[in-house]
C-alpha cells in the first residue's frame, strides 16, 4: 500500500527537490530543460538510485523507493508529489510562463495520471536509456544531492530492473482497446485489400496464362462489394433516411462513402470491445499489430504508386485545353481551378507523383518503411488541404489515406518526438518480422517481393502510355482542336447581328473528344461536355451531368481556307456557324520559364 504523499513534512527549508531516473534519457533531458529555465537555481536534483534519493524520502516517512513511481518524485513544502502532480509542480518553481502549467492541476488526477503513465511506462522503448546515471558538471554540482556518491549503473539498485506486476484497471483496458480499435478499423476501411493484390499477381510471367484467372479473381473480390454494398444501403435508409447505392460518378465523397465509413466505425467499435473483453487484459500479440502493419503498409504503397505514376506521366491534371482556357477565373469552380493550375505545370505535376512514388516504393520494405510513411504522411497532408479548401470530393479518401500513414508511422512517433523535441538519441527498433523464414526460403520470397513490385510498375505505366497516347501528352491532337472565332453565325433563319446576343456565338474552343466552350455575344462562357466522332465528322454539345444527344448534332467540315463550318440542330433551332482559327495565343501555356526576372511578371 502506498504512503500518503499528501501529508508529508515540508523539504527541511530549502528549495524543491526532483528526485528523476538517472538511467532513462527522456529523465535526464527533463532535467537539463529545467536547469536551463531556473537561473534562480530553486531547484535540486538527486538520482531515484542514489542514496540520497532514498534519505530524502525517509525524512518524509517513505522507508521503500520501490513503493513509488519509478520517473520523477518531487518533495516541496507541501509534500511528496508523484506522476503528473509532479510534473506540474516542477513547472510551477519555475515562475512564468511555465507555473501557469499548475492550473492543469484541476483537471480530475486519475485523468493526468493516465497520460503520464502511458509516457512513463513506454519512456525506455520510445526515448532510450543510459548504462549510468547522469552526472552533473562541476559547475552544478551544488544543485545535486548526489553529487559525490559514486557512480550508479542501471543495474544498481534500479527499481525499474525488478519484476513488477503489468498495469491493470481501466486505463489498461482503455489503451488496449484503442490500440485494437485502430487495428479493426483500418483493416475495414482497406478491404477488399489484400484480395486486389490478386490483379497484379495475374499479371505475372507465366501466371496471367491460367485459362479462367481473371474471372475467378474478380469473382473473389467482388464478394466483399457482394456483403458490403447492401449492408450500407440498409443502414443509409434505416438509420439516416437516406439512398446509399453506389454508383460510379468520379467523386468520392458520395453519400455512400460516408455512411460506409459509419459503418466501418460501427463494427470496429463492436469488434474491438469484444476482442478487448475476451483477452482479459493481456497485452496485444505482436504478431498481430505486425501483420496489420505490413497490411497497411501495402495497401498505401501500391495507392501511393498508382497516384505517382499518374501524375508522372501526366495525367491526372491535364494541360488546359481550349476549352479551360476560353473560360474566365471567375466561371471556374475551385476544383476546376486546382486542375488548371495543376495540369499548366507538367514538371510541377511530376514532381509531385515523384514524391508519391517514392513513398510507395520505400514502404514495401521494412527498413525504409518509417521514412516512406513520414514522406506520405507530408505529400498526402497536402493533397488532403487541397481537397478540403478546394472543394475535391476525395476528402474522405486522403483523409483515410494520411491516416494510414500516420498508423505505420506510431510505432516510431515518440522516439521522432525526442529527437526532434530533446535532441535525445534515436533508439533502435526492431526491423524484423516476428515470424521465422527458412534461410533457403529467403530468395524466393525476395524474388516474389520483387517481382509484385515490379508488375506493379509495370501494369502502371503501360497502362498510364497507353492512356497518354488516347487522351494525353503523347495524343495526336484533331484538326479541330483550338480557339476559333466566328465568322458568321446563322440561326433560325436569322444572320449574325439580327441573332439576340444570348443566342448568338462569337467565340468557340474546342478540346475533342472532351469538352468545349461557347462564348455567346453577352460574354457568358460555359464549358460543355463534347460528343466527337472524327470518323463521322460530328459532334455535340451537352451540358456536364447529362447524356450526350441519341443523334449528333452538328457535321463539321473543314474548308480549303483553314476555316472549319459547323451545319445542325441546337437547342431545337437550325444552325450554321463559320469559325477562323484564333491566331491569339494563351499567356498561361506561352509565359515559359525565366531564371531571371527583373520585375515580377503577374498579369
Amino acid at each position: 500500500m502506498e504512503p500518503d504523499l499528501t501529508s508529508a513534512d515540508a523539504a527541511g527549508g530549502e528549495g524543491p527537490i526532483v528526485l528523476f531516473d538517472g538511467v532513462c534519457n527522456l529523465c535526464n533531458e527533463t532535467v537539463r530543460w529545467l536547469i536551463e529555465r531556473d537561473p534562480d537555481a530553486r531547484l535540486r536534483f538527486a538520482s531515484l538510485q542514489s542514496d540520497a534519493a532514498r534519505e530524502a524520502l525517509a525524512r518524509h516517512g517513505i522507508e521503500d523507493p520501490n513503493s513509488l513511481p519509478d520517473s520523477f518524485v518531487v518533495i516541496d513544502r507541501q509534500g511528496v508529489h508523484v506522476r503528473s502532480t509532479a510534473a506540474l509542480r516542477m513547472a510551477g518553481h519555475l515562475g512564468l510562463p511555465y507555473s501557469l502549467a499548475r492550473g492543469a492541476l484541476i483537471v480530475p488526477r486519475p485523468v493526468r495520471d493516465g497520460v503520464y503513465r502511458v509516457v512513463a511506462r513506454n519512456r525506455y522503448r520510445w526515448f532510450g536509456r543510459r548504462d549510468t546515471c547522469m552526472r552533473p558538471t562541476p559547475e552544478l554540482a551544488r544543485r545535486f544531492l548526489d553529487a559525490h556518491e559514486p557512480v550508479t549503473t542501471g543495474h544498481e539498485h534500479d527499481p525499474r530492473e525488478a519484476d513488477r506486476p503489468r498495469e491493470t484497471g481501466i486505463g489498461a483496458w482503455a489503451r488496449g482497446w484503442a490500440v485494437r480499435f485502430a487495428i479493426v478499423y483500418v483493416v475495414l476501411y482497406m478491404l477488399p485489400f489484400p484480395l486486389t493484390l490478386l490483379g497484379y499477381v495475374a499479371r505475372l510471367p507465366f501466371i496471367g496464362d491460367i485459362p479462367g484467372l481473371g474471372a475467378a479473381i474478380g469473382w473473389v473480390v467482388g464478394l466483399y462489394g457482394q456483403v458490403m454494398n447492401p449492408l450500407v444501403a440498409w443502414v443509409g435508409s434505416t438509420v439516416f433516411g437516406v439512398e446509399a447505392t453506389l454508383q460510379a460518378t468520379g467523386s468520392g465523397d458520395r453519400t455512400f462513402n460516408y455512411v460506409a465509413v459509419f459503418v466501418a466505425a460501427v463494427l470496429s467499435l463492436v469488434v474491438a470491445t469484444a476482442w478487448t473483453a475476451r483477452s482479459r487484459s493481456k497485452d496485444l500479440s505482436p504478431r498481430v499489430f505486425d501483420v496489420s502493419h505490413v497490411l497497411a503498409r501495402y495497401y498505401l504503397a501500391t495507392t501511393m504508386i498508382s497516384y505517382g505514376w499518374v501524375k508522372i506521366l501526366p495525367l491526372q491534371m491535364p494541360l488546359p485545353g481550349p476549352d479551360r482556357l476560353m473560360q474566365p477565373y471567375g466561371d471556374s469552380s475551385p476544383m476546376g481551378l486546382v486542375w488548371t493550375f495543376i495540369g499548366a505545370s507538367a514538371a510541377y505535376q511530376i514532381f509531385s507523383g515523384l514524391c508519391e512514388a517514392l513513398a510507395g516504393y520505400l514502404l514495401f520494405w521494412r527498413r525504409t518503411a518509417l521514412l516512406g510513411a513520414l514522406i506520405a504522411i507530408a505529400v498526402m497532408t497536402n493533397v488532403m488541404a487541397i481537397n478540403y479548401f478546394y472543394d475535391v470530393p476525395v476528402k474522405l479518401f486522403s483523409t483515410h489515406l494520411v491516416l494510414v500513414a500516420i498508423f505505420i508511422a506510431a510505432p516510431d512517433l515518440p522516439r521522432l518526438a525526442g529527437f526532434f523535441g530533446f535532441s535525445l538519441p534515436i533508439v533502435p527498433r526492431r526491423a524484423t518480422p516476428f515470424w521465422t523464414i527458412a534461410h533457403r526460403h529467403r530468395g524466393w520470397l525476395a524474388a516474389a517481393h520483387l517481382g509484385l513490385i515490379g508488375t506493379i510498375t509495370a501494369f502502371h505505366v503501360t497502362d498510364g502510355l497507353r492512356q497518354a497516347r488516347e487522351f494525353g501528352y503523347l495524343m495526336e491532337r484533331p484538326a479541330t482542336a483550338g480557339v476559333w472565332r466566328v465568322d458568321s453565325f446563322e440561326r433560325g433563319g436569322l444572320a449574325d447581328r439580327e441573332v439576340e446576343d444570348g443566342d448568338r456565338w462569337v467565340r468557340v474552343g474546342l478540346n475533342p473528344p472532351f469538352a468545349a466552350t461557347i462564348q455567346r455575344a453577352t460574354g457568358d462562357a460555359v464549358r460543355m461536355r463534347l460528343d466527337y466522332a472524327d470518323d463521322a465528322r460530328t459532334l455535340s454539345f451537352y451540358d456536364r451531368g447529362e447524356q450526350p444527344p441519341e443523334s449528333p448534332q452538328f457535321t463539321y467540315t473543314m474548308l480549303d481556307d483553314g476555316r472549319l463550318l459547323l451545319e445542325g440542330t441546337f437547342e431545337g433551332e437550325p444552325v450554321r456557324v463559320i469559325l477562323r482559327r484564333s491566331e491569339e495565343g494563351s499567356l498561361l501555356l506561352e509565359r515559359g520559364y525565366h531564371w531571371i526576372n527583373e520585375y515580377p511578371f503577374n498579369r
